[in-house]
């Protein structure tokens, strides 16, 4: 046995050597062989790269109109007080498979793209005349699938199912929520894209399955370009630089919880109700890109048209038992104005997509469209905007185009 592991130890340490006459003698075949080896293992599969960003949204405190008159609406108004909103997100997404063929003719790249999403959201509506706030979550996993073929076109599709509660009583108020899109993009130019689809989402304060269909005019790694996509965004957007930019928007915001009736907000027998509140924050946003591998952002705006419902199951079920949630009570925060910022981060390589058009709307469709229902993405901090292309032709290196290389032409 003592033998045995000798030979053992003596073949582990000569295995490195095998098939050389001597570990000292530079055989230039081993050389290349060695060298593509590590070419292999170097190779990068994923357009797509890891994504982690957090960003944090607030509002200023401002007073509450009931939306119809009545004794019961305004009792509810005054015992709830002014409202504010504040909101804390950490997202994130993973390729876990990418495949890239080509047609027959070689003309078209065909790519599909499986990754893998995780949201987590806390939400602070804050009422000043009760006497404990409710903290509401969201947590889900999620995965997406996004196939762009014949040049033209991509087919997106994610699904986000998440667990939502208060703290105020976690163990009642948890619920399931899920919600996903299906959208066909069509980029008929570089500078001109329409897609049309379908989501479930509720963002807008109740259970909505709601069409959707959007448009961009303007190239993405252009000086300027707009984008719409209703019902979540409209943006004008700037790139003087590929370091910066600048955008005008307009987003939907907000969310459908369970939360604790302790308050007794609903006269009744229902220990938990649910709040559906919702908003545009209309403002201008600034984006820094100092790096490939980092950006972040800060915006300012006015939240408008914003609405708090107050759903009860056992009301709700006598009026609305389908599709979707009848309130009980229904308010209307004034306009207010509001502060946004965020970080993301992006890791390890990708493969180069520098002038891919089809890619950049793919890029776009993955970061506009985020994890988790909350419309609030890291931005297109990946596609390299405002270029000039005469000139970062004179920048390029070989760093740049090394996926592009087949190492055996070397040889």
């Amino acid at each position: 046995m003592h033998l045995f592991r000798k030979y053992f130890f003596l073949i582990a340490v000569l295995a490195p050597f095998a098939g050389t006459a001597s570990p000292f003698v530079h055989d230039s075949i081993v050389i290349a062989n060695s060298f593509s080896s590590k070419a292999k293992q170097r190779e990068v599969r994923n357009y797509i790269r890891p994504c982690v960003y957090v960003n944090y949204f607030t509002t200023g405190e401002r007073i509450i109109r009931p939306v119809k008159p009545g004794i019961n609406q305004v009792a509810i108004t005054n015992v709830l007080g002014k409202y504010k909103f504040s909101e804390g997100n950490l997202g994130f997404y993973c390729p876990l498979y990418t495949h890239t063929h080509f047609s027959s003719d070689s003309t078209d790249v065909n790519t599909f793209h499986l990754l893998m999403t995780f949201n987590g959201l806390n939400d602070r509506p804050q009422f000043s005349n009760l006497p404990k706030q409710h903290q509401l979550y969201k947590m889900g996993l999620g995965i997406r699938g996004i196939y762009a073929f014949r040049s033209q076109f991509i087919l997106f599709a994610d699904l986000s199912p998440y667990v939502t509660g208060d703290k105020y009583d976690t163990h009642l108020t948890q619920q399931y929520h899920l919600a996903g899109s299906v959208v066909f993009n069509w980029m008929v130019s570089p500078a001109f894209s329409m897609r049309a689809g379908i989501t479930r989402t509720f963002i807008w304060g109740n259970r909505w399955i709601l069409p959707m269909a959007g448009i961009r005019v303007g190239r993405l790694d252009g000086k300027c370009y707009f984008s719409m996509q209703f019902p979540r965004y409209t943006s004008l957007t700037f790139q003087p630089s590929p370091k910066f930019s600048f955008s005008l928007y307009s987003r939907a915001y907000g969310g459908l919880y369970n939360i604790s009736n302790a308050d007794s907000l609903y006269i009744g027998r229902d220990s938990v109700i649910q709040l559906g509140q919702t908003g545009l924050a209309n403002g201008i946003r600034f984006d820094f890109r100092p790096s490939p591998n980092f950006s972040f952002f800060v915006s300012t705006g006015y939240a408008v048209r914003n609405h708090i419902w107050l759903y009860s199951w056992s009301f709700n079920d006598q009026l609305h038992p389908i599709n979707s949630f009848g309130p009980f009570y229904n308010g209307n925060p004034a306009p207010t104005g509001f502060v946004q910022l965020g970080m993301t981060w992006r890791f390890g390589k990708a493969k180069k997509s520098a002038g891919n058009y089809l890619m950049y709307d793919v890029f776009q469709m993955n970061n506009d469209m985020d994890p988790g229902d909350n419309n609030n993405g890291p931005g297109n901090g990946n596609i390299p905007g405002g270029y000039d292309k005469k000139k970062e032709m004179n920048k390029v290196q070989y760093k740049d185009v090394i996926d592009l290389v087949d190492d055996t032409d070397l040889y």
